[in-house]
């Protein structure tokens, strides 16, 4: 990795293992990126990019949802931690989580990155109308799910 990429990917790396994190679980976040660092270095460097952090990203999602598909559901922890069903907001966390990937997503980079909905749909890579209607619909859900 060429020195301006390694920076580029320092730089944002932290922020996207806690994407992935939300979007597939803590144990393979740190896969999902790492298959999004080769596909791109195989083919392009970061710094030719023209948002590198946008396209980071968006690829992340997409590598997250290609590996939703292949196995529904995810852990919400590593194995062997030890989750209290007591803490706060417990029932939140597992409620978003069996959010639709692209509602989680916007729900996160949102609510929890404090993100505005035009950021996130840049991150995302879609409208600004469509991040606030995964956003509408994921309200509905939590909605229904936490009342």
């Amino acid at each position: 990795m060429e020195a301006d990429d390694e920076a580029i990917y320092r730089k944002h790396s932290g922020d996207l293992i806690r994407y992935a994190a939300v979007l597939v679980g803590p144990d393979r976040a740190e896969d999902v990126l790492s298959s999004v660092m080769v596909r791109i270095l195989c083919k392009r460097s970061l710094m030719s990019l023209d948002e590198p952090r946008a396209y980071l990203f968006r690829s992340v999602l997409n590598e997250s949802r290609g590996m939703l598909r292949q196995r529904r559901s995810f852990p919400i922890a590593p194995q062997g931690t030890t989750l209290v069903a007591s803490e706060p907001y417990w029932d939140v966390v597992q409620a978003v989580a069996k959010l639709p990937a692209r509602q989680r997503a916007a729900v996160f980079l949102r609510y929890w990155e404090d993100l505005s909905v035009v950021e996130v749909a840049d991150l995302m890579g879609t409208r600004v109308g469509t991040i606030k209607r995964y956003l509408h619909l994921a309200r509905g859900s939590l909605k229904g799910t936490l009342s």
